[in-house]
């Protein structure tokens, strides 16, 4: 996938390389021969090679844009999967600088509902990224990518924060209360959603508690700290029915 790519940024016409290429991966595709986890690797292991690529071909980032919307609009790569790999940093800053770009030509795909699965899984890794980095800001972004944000899947982002630093250790929590301090400030997340967060939260205690046998504690702690910075009601209250 990868070399197919390179080679065609080298032919006198790229754009027709291009439309060549891309036909040939539909066609493998349809074929089966050619999968999923094959395009995304190809694609990962070009935005790795970036730096080096355009030693020989100045235009290769241009010409990467151009072929990541095409990818997109043809499904054979998603918008979800950019994502990810901006998440991952795969590229480094080159890399961070195309997959913007290409998520840009593609407003109408970027704003495709993720399905549940998807949802749950974009989130899951947006959180473990942002506990390795501690870096809000690109947090922030990807929060803006998913928005408009419903009052379930925004409660599900915040229970989520709170329930994967709980599994972790004390660290995890305080960038986890960080985090919800910030979303809310900057109203990334409305009170409510905040508030319907921790009404999740301990709705699933039960199940919680049996991996994290301090939960019923940790949770009290994020209470407590929630409401002192201010973004948590002091009369909010635990759910009746948690």
């Amino acid at each position: 996938v990868k070399k197919a790519i390179v080679m065609s940024f080298s032919q006198q016409d790229p754009i027709a390389g291009r439309e060549s290429v891309l036909l040939l991966f539909q066609h493998l595709s349809t074929a089966s021969e050619l999968s999923k986890d094959d395009l995304q690797w190809g694609i990962t292991r070009l935005l790795s090679q970036l730096s080096d690529l355009e030693l020989d071909c100045p235009r290769a980032s241009d010409l990467t844009i151009e072929f990541l919307t095409c990818m997109v609009a043809d499904e054979l790569v998603s918008v979800p999967f950019l994502r990810r790999c901006r998440i991952l940093r795969i590229g480094g800053a080159g890399g961070l600088l195309v997959l913007d770009a290409a998520q840009r030509r593609t407003p109408e795909y970027s704003k495709k509902e993720l399905g549940t699965v998807q949802f749950k899984r974009e989130i899951g890794t947006m959180i473990l990224e942002y506990f390795n980095s501690s870096d809000q800001v690109e947090f922030t972004r990807c929060v803006r990518d998913l928005a408009p944000l419903s009052q379930e899947r925004g409660a599900e982002l915040v229970r989520k924060v709170m329930h994967l630093a709980m599994e972790r250790s004390g660290n995890e929590c305080e960038q986890a209360l960080k985090l919800l301090v910030s979303l809310s400030r900057n109203e990334e997340i409305s009170e409510e959603i905040l508030e319907l967060g921790f009404d999740d939260l301990y709705r699933r205690m039960p199940d919680l508690i049996l991996d994290v046998p301090d939960g019923d504690e940790m949770a009290k702690a994020f209470v407590v700290e929630a409401q002192k910075a201010g973004v948590l009601r002091d009369t909010w209250s635990i759910p009746e029915n948690a």
